[in-house]
């Protein structure tokens, strides 16, 4: 195996797709101890990986302008990176690889030529494997590292405060949007969740919420009942899911949040493939829906997979 000594990974966005390339930082850190190990993102990168133990340097580009393009273009190259992982594969992500220098991989898409060796995406395995598949093309074979996200005693202090645990209740969790109207199931199942899940399980049930998404959430708490998280930052919104039993929701960034936090989730997909974007374990279930249609879930099936994991639960439960 080479020994690289200044390494690039590029995973531009979103905030569930950066997370779920943290495993590559823990991965490349234990293959190349000494290495320099830098991470191109998106300035919605520092909510992931400030305060990565494994990652020597954060490197957000430029939104518009072009001289301030040109500028980070030229910084970028003087970099002398010896190795470029380009995990996105789109316009801008292979041109900053073709930009970086260095030995390159990325993924068999169109822009495969900006690559000395590309990685064939998996038809039946997770994004997760196949970002580790970089890894095995460099000689590394064990398993892959666990998503990764730094969450300190200041982030969990305000939801302690305001989420003081209860011995006796489940702890659920319901995130019912998505950026993509497509991608969320219906508000009305999700209220009915939320009946159910008190009535039924006698569950404590906390509704989240990101920026421009409290309105729509508050229609869904208003027919469901349950309570709103406060505005959160996204660590505290994270040490919301680390204290709690059961994540259910859309697959979004909180879901591989839940994920990275050791809070077993339920899973939703429509358009989405639920093997590619869940751990599909006991702890972590998906749903697909069959018509390729959120609506295609039905409340029945959703109920089924929640008493499925119910006694799991009712183990695991956090106190």
């Amino acid at each position: 195996m080479q020994n690289y000594q200044n390494i690039l990974i590029i995973q531009l966005r979103q905030l569930g797709d950066i997370l779920l390339t943290t495993p590559i930082i823990t991965g490349l850190r234990e293959a190349y101890p000494k290495a320099k190990i830098s991470f191109l993102a998106h300035p919605m990168g520092h909510l992931i990986l400030d305060g990565h133990p494994e990652l020597d340097e954060l490197i957000t580009y430029p939104s518009s302008g072009l001289w301030r393009q040109l500028v980070f273009l030229k910084n970028l190259r003087g970099r002398s990176f010896d190795l470029v992982l380009d995990f996105m594969g789109n316009p801008r992500s292979a041109f900053y690889a073709l930009t970086a220098g260095g030995f390159r991989l990325g993924l068999a898409t169109r822009r495969k030529a900006f690559y000395h060796q590309s990685i064939e995406r998996l038809s039946d395995g997770s994004i997760v494997e196949e970002k580790w598949n970089f890894l095995r093309m460099l000689g590394v074979k064990k398993a892959p590292a666990p998503l990764y996200l730094p969450v300190s005693d200041k982030d969990h202090a305000p939801i302690r405060k305001s989420f003081p645990p209860h011995p006796q209740k489940l702890r659920v969790v319901l995130s019912p949007t998505h950026r993509r109207v497509e991608r969320r199931w219906p508000l009305s199942d999700y209220a009915w969740l939320a009946k159910k899940l008190q009535k039924d399980w006698q569950a404590e049930v906390i509704w989240i919420w990101g920026p421009g998404e409290e309105e729509l959430v508050q229609k869904a708490q208003a027919m469901g009942g349950g309570v709103m998280a406060p505005p959160t930052k996204f660590r505290e919104m994270a040490a919301l899911l680390a204290l709690s039993d059961l994540f259910v929701g859309n697959s979004n960034g909180p879901s591989h949040v839940a994920v990275a936090m050791g809070t077993s989730s339920l899973q939703l997909h429509g358009p989405t493939r639920c093997q590619s974007w869940c751990p599909m374990s006991d702890e972590h279930q998906g749903i697909q829906s069959q018509t390729g249609t959120m609506e295609g879930i039905s409340r029945s099936l959703v109920w089924q997979q929640l008493e499925k994991m119910r006694p799991m639960l009712e183990k695991k439960r956090r106190i």
